[in-house]
């Protein structure tokens, strides 16, 4: 079984508003439903599981009967209280309604990247044939640097050996388990994305190629940018 696990347990903050982020409307629909629909396009999906803040899970569903009807495709959970946890309450979700086995694969994907295209789907799901865990990523195209104090340049970064990373990001179901669930707290506090997870256990994590258009929208000026796109699709 390939699972869709939409994490949108955020809150937003940073795009100001009433509304998280994942809500917000982009051409009349809200952010998510696009994400969702790219999911549901794919015949290499079989169910999409989306992990919601649990102060919007009534206005999420109601959103997904309004846009999407009643489908037996897409499962909703409430989020967890950060990124990874909302990952392990999507899995729980899963371990519920299926009899999840070793080779059973999660997909995780941002509520808030509705671009992701079916090579990237695609290419997530080969790459699980030669890796544990793999990511959606893209090259740095500017100078990075380090600084220490916020003002003044410590180092510059080579940017030939940097990457940008991006979701989806893939993995096996019960390897994930194993993983989490051998980390202690400061751990699972410290990496911000499962991939994260993985690196501190030692895990090499796979990359597959990303999009410049695959991007997250965080700020209002992401949503001009998405329109955008949108228009030229």
């Amino acid at each position: 079984m390939v699972i869709a696990g939409i994490v949108a347990g955020g809150s937003g903050l940073r795009m100001g508003g009433d509304l998280p982020k994942q809500l917000m409307k982009l051409n009349g629909k809200p952010v998510f439903i696009h994400t969702v629909e790219r999911f549901l396009a794919s015949s290499l999906i079989d169910v999409v599981i989306i992990g919601i803040n649990p102060q919007w899970h009534k206005d999420t569903v109601q959103l997904l009967q309004q846009y999407l009807g009643n489908r037996t495709d897409i499962l909703t959970t409430d989020g967890g209280a950060d990124r990874n946890g909302t990952v392990l309450r999507i899995i729980e979700a899963a371990e519920k309604t299926f009899p999840i086995t070793d080779e059973d694969i999660l997909l995780t994907h941002d509520a808030v990247r509705p671009f992701v295209t079916e090579k990237m789907i695609a290419d997530s799901i080969q790459a699980m044939s030669v890796c544990d865990i793999c990511t959606a990523a893209v090259p740095v195209v500017d100078t990075v640097l380090s600084t220490e104090n916020g003002m003044t340049a410590a180092a510059f970064l080579d940017r030939e050996m940097l990457r940008l990373v991006q979701t989806p990001q893939t993995f096996r179901i019960k390897t994930f388990r194993k993983v989490y669930h051998s980390l202690d707290e400061n751990e699972r506090i410290t990496a911000t994305d499962v991939c994260g997870l993985y690196c501190s256990k030692g895990y090499s994590v796979y990359l597959i190629e990303g999009s410049s258009f695959n991007i997250k929208l965080t700020y209002p000026s992401d949503f001009r940018t998405a329109e955008g796109i949108l228009a030229s699709q």
